[in-house]
């Protein structure tokens, strides 16, 4: 009988530490209820491998991070309270031309671009370079409420919360092309762009005013119907877009690219400079801007230098190379440091 007693003593104990143990399994996520992400990355055209998604608490608590691999649809625990919520492609660290700053707030959330260095281009004193950005996609939703009746029932009765939402291209794509007569003696071109911005302000879904210089590559020749000598040079790069810069003095500036052409005698250098801010047709939707040069518009307009084609002289190719081809291993091309002033050499 006594040791009946101790038996049924010993599977109480038992019984009361499995509750604990199941308790405790619960323990963590108690007080959170259950939220499952609904991400359509479709409308955006990004195919990611991973994504990042920030839940701030509106009465300035410290904010939740979740990152997974699963990019469609993942599943959250929250605490009771309303949240601003930011999702986004990837994580902060797998970018390698911009970083993602000011994470402890919603407010201060934002992408600023990473100074680069080159060895063709000699920057002004506090002049900044930058390259193209990787595809970058976001989306926010602000007062996202979590209650205490949908931690109970999540938690009690198994109901399911979702939270859908599209995140939106931010990087913007621009063509550029640009009507050039001799194009046969082009062997390579590259260019500067001042005034592109080097920030943008998530919650607010907006530029900086901080302007940085980007650095691009044109490769693409496509001569005319008929033509072995007239055509288009072109290139695509991605960026920001503009500063969010209102003063005229700084829109006189906001966009001047300085292209420097290398030809195949391998030591003409031709430097042009255009304003291609006027010349940008931007679509927002999509985050496409098509910038045309060297072609007249609007027939109606006064005649600008971006009309006019560029007129390149016929230099003879470079022996054993150079012969019109692009050459990606074309580097310093000569002693040139710095292109910021409209010049043409020719040697």
């Amino acid at each position: 009988m006594r040791e009946s007693r101790l038996f049924i003593i010993l599977i109480s104990l038992v019984m009361g530490l499995a509750g604990c143990s199941k308790e405790t399994m619960i323990g963590e996520y108690v007080d959170r209820c259950a939220v499952r992400l609904d991400i359509d990355w479709g409308p955006c055209g990004i195919d990611p491998d991973g994504m990042t998604a920030l839940f701030y608490p509106v009465d300035g608590g410290e904010p939740s991070l979740f990152l997974t691999n699963t990019v469609t649809g993942d599943e959250v625990r929250l605490r009771k309270g309303i949240y601003n919520v930011v999702v986004f492609n990837q994580a902060a660290e797998e970018y390698s031309y911009l970083t993602i700053e000011g994470q402890d707030q919603y407010s201060t959330l934002r992408i600023v671009m990473k100074t680069t260095d080159s060895d063709w281009y000699t920057p002004d004193e506090g002049e900044r370079l930058i390259y193209d950005p990787e595809p970058f996609a976001v989306a926010t939703l602000e007062g996202f409420e979590v209650t205490q009746e949908m931690v109970r029932a999540n938690l009690k009765e198994g109901k399911e919360f979702s939270l859908a939402c599209r995140p939106e291209k931010v990087i913007f794509t621009t063509h550029l092309s640009l009507e050039i007569k001799g194009l046969h003696n082009v062997r390579t071109a590259r260019g500067s762009i001042k005034g592109m911005a080097d920030t943008y302000w998530i919650a607010d879904r907006k530029t900086g005013s901080s302007v940085a210089t980007q650095l691009v590559d044109f490769s693409e020749k496509t001569f005319h119907e008929n033509s072995t000598t007239d055509g288009i040079l072109s290139g695509s790069y991605l960026t920001l877009g503009r500063s969010n810069v209102t003063s005229k003095a700084t829109d006189e500036i906001s966009n001047l690219l300085t292209l420097s052409i290398l030809l195949v005698d391998n030591k003409t250098v031709i430097t042009k400079q255009y304003d291609i801010a006027p010349r940008a047709a931007i679509n927002n939707e999509t985050k496409e801007v098509e910038v045309v040069l060297g072609t007249k518009i609007d027939p109606d307009k006064e005649e600008v230098p971006e009309d006019i084609p560029l007129e390149l002289p016929n230099v003879e190719p470079e022996k054993n190379g150079g012969e019109g081809g692009f050459d990606a291993t074309v580097d310093n091309w000569g002693d040139e440091t710095n292109i910021g002033n409209p010049r043409i050499t020719i040697e």
